[in-house]
């Protein structure tokens, strides 16, 4: 009795528990600003770039003093300190040399260098993590390192690249359809650089790139298999951007509303990116030559003529909106603006579109587009006049002709049509604005 009691009392004497700050910030999940996880591997990275310089070399015993130090600390404690045996083999011949100093230092190379390789690799080229640390390797010199151990070690440690050739493989087949479904990146993604709605274009063409580094570190890997694969998804990708463009610029010509228009925007104001997606289609189409026939067109070639048939078609739906407009017609002078500069962006698409492979109808559709915007400059400036000389006056009408016929000036000069209409045009402004500027004084 008296013992159950004690116990009683023990038991009400205990304080509550309390958690102190350490152990609550332990239990509590990170909060979504943290800081960003380190790069894993990067000591290991610079010390096997060095060690695979020093292996190339002429093997001494001094160099194989070096390789020792170098790989000293990374050393587990259960491998015993190996020593240098070249000293005891002078005059032996380099491919005996070689292998007496890789035979105690494998296990080092197996254990601890090539598994931080590859946790490296799939940092950087996977995850998209930065390397912003000093004297930080190229992720394809990391990545020969990595095969270069893996061929002096005659194969041994070759999960290391496989490891990293399956999760690049993975990645590149995942982004494809992510992108192609146009889903929106998973919370917390660091893979989409341009931070963009995905089927953006920006985005697309940040995709695009990043297919490009996975060509390199699998071409570099010597993966071929898993390369024919990620070729065929960034074709696939690209010959998806290729489509949205056209989709975006035929949807204008359709439907010229605000949605509409604004996609056709957000494309062309994307002239960069569309630049990237239809340069990597000319490559592919360059790389993977496939025969036409009367029933069957390359899909590579198939989206490349599309988007520009769409290009074609969207040029014609923004000279008839801004001649009319340039003719005195109503429209908002914010919509001008924006059809004056999808005009310019598509010429810029044409000019800088640098391939040998460019399709001949993009010098027509560029020489088009010079061609009716130098009609367009005569239009308006004849208008202008008119309106000037026109009884009973309208200043208003006239002030905003002459907003939209400096519009045109700068379109000409953009374009690099600096010939006499420009000149001409530009006159005719001159007159208007100081005829305007004498009426209302």
């Amino acid at each position: 009795m008296k013992r159950k009691e004690q116990e009683t009392r023990n038991r009400a004497a205990q304080p509550p528990r309390v958690l102190l700050p350490s152990a609550v910030s332990e239990k509590m999940p990170m909060r979504a600003g943290r800081a960003p996880v380190p790069l894993r591997g990067a000591k290991e990275a610079r010390d096997a770039v060095t060690l695979v310089r020093l292996l190339r070399g002429t093997i001494t015993p001094l160099r194989g003093d070096e390789v020792l130090a170098l790989l000293e600390p990374h050393r587990p404690r259960l491998v015993p300190k190996p020593v240098n045996p070249l000293a005891a083999m002078l005059g032996q011949p380099q491919g005996r040399l070689l292998e007496a100093l890789l035979r105690p230092t494998a296990p080092i190379i197996l254990d601890v260098l090539l598994p931080r390789l590859r946790d490296h690799l799939i940092d950087r080229v996977v995850h998209n993590k930065g390397g912003a640390e000093d004297g930080l390797p190229g992720a394809l010199e990391v990545a020969t390192a990595l095969r270069a151990l893996v061929a002096l070690l005659r194969g041994a440690g070759r999960g290391a690249v496989l490891s990293v050739v399956s999760a690049i493989e993975a990645a590149a087949r995942a982004d494809a359809d992510r992108l192609v479904r146009g889903e929106a990146p998973a919370m917390g993604a660091e893979d989409d650089a341009a931070g963009a709605t995905a089927g953006a274009m920006d985005s697309l063409a940040h995709a695009l790139l990043r297919f490009e580094a996975r060509r390199l570190m699998l071409e570099t890997l010597g993966a071929t298999i898993a390369l024919r694969d990620v070729v065929y998804q960034s074709r696939r990708l690209t010959r998806h951007a290729l489509r949205r463009a056209a989709e975006a610029m035929d949807g204008f010509g359709a439907d010229r509303g605000i949605k509409a228009l604004h996609a056709s925007l957000a494309t062309l104001a994307s002239v960069d990116g569309l630049l990237v997606v239809a340069m990597r289609n000319l490559d592919d189409q360059e790389e993977h030559r496939e025969e036409a026939n009367a029933f069957v067109e390359p899909a590579d070639r198939k989206a490349m003529n599309d988007c520009l048939s769409a290009a074609w078609r969207l040029s014609d739906t923004l000279f008839d909106l801004v001649g009319k407009a340039a003719n005195g017609g109503d429209l908002d002078e914010l919509l001008f603006e924006a059809l004056l500069r999808q005009l310019r962006s598509l010429h810029q698409f044409c000019t800088d579109l640098d391939h040998a492979g460019r399709p001949p109808v993009l010098d027509t559709l560029e020489r088009r587009l010079a061609e009716r915007s130098r009609a367009l400059a005569g239009i308006a400036g004849e208008r202008l006049v008119g309106i000037l000389l026109a009884r009973p006056a309208d200043p208003a009408k006239a002030r905003r002709l002459l907003a939209r016929g400096q519009s045109l000036a700068q379109l000409l000069y953009d374009m690099g049509q600096d010939g006499d209409e420009l000149e001409a045009l530009a006159l005719r402004l001159v007159v208007a604005r100081d005829a305007l500027n004498h009426a209302a004084a």
